[in-house]
């Protein structure tokens, strides 16, 4: 099993239904018929404590949640995650893909939500141990083409999904909040098209994996 110093966190952001958890599992078989050991996890979530944030941010409705208990419950999961599964993977050289992570918080709580940057940049740090991402891919994908994609698969929208039930105009600037981030983090983040075929955004995802692990 072949192992990288320091492992590789690689990260995949974008809107609904850009095609992040079928990139990931075609990266993931990828990766292991090349030799690595691959995790794949998921934000919020990822462990036990994180599912169960996860259950509370998706679908509690008992009452409101505010903006402000949102933006902390994601970063307890993160927390979580980041020292339970992620951390642990990374100091054993194996390979990390996560279906989203900080940059959605960014994008959604702070661009969209518009919650304070500034905090939101220091509670990342500090859940993140500063340990960010080696590399982040964002599907892109238009927001008409997104709610689009939604309906085809789910007509009501998703009823039991707080965000999905969010209007095109939370989403726009959710969508614009990624755009930035990509602009500002072009090292890190590779800005993707979400609307080419599968195959082909797998390719480019192998190849742009590949030339970091070489």
């Amino acid at each position: 099993m072949k192992t990288i110093s320091g492992g590789l966190l690689i990260t995949f952001e974008g809107p609904d239904k850009a095609g992040k958890s079928t990139q990931i599992k075609l990266l993931a078989e990828r990766l292991r018929n090349l030799g690595y050991k691959v995790t794949e996890t998921r934000e919020p979530g990822g462990t036990p404590l994180g599912e169960e944030i996860r259950r509370l941010l998706l679908q509690f409705k008992n009452e409101s949640i505010s903006d402000e208990a949102e933006l902390l419950l994601f970063g307890a999961s993160r927390a979580q995650l980041v020292r339970k599964l992620i951390g642990p993977e990374l100091q054993q050289g194996n390979i990390v893909l996560c279906d989203r992570f900080a940059d959605s918080t960014t994008a959604y709580q702070g661009e969209a939500r518009g919650l304070d940057l500034e905090f939101i940049r220091a509670m990342h740090e500090f859940s993140l141990g500063g340990r960010w991402p080696d590399l982040t891919f964002f599907l892109d994908l238009d927001v008409n083409e997104s709610f689009r994609r939604l309906r085809k698969v789910k007509p009501d929208l998703l009823d039991d999904d707080r965000f999905e039930e969010e209007n095109k105009h939370f989403h726009q600037n959710v969508r614009n909040g990624f755009l930035k981030l990509a602009r500002e983090n072009p090292q890190r983040i590779r800005h993707l098209d979400a609307t080419r075929s599968i195959s082909d955004l797998a390719e480019q995802i192998l190849r742009e994996v590949c030339d970091v692990l070489d």
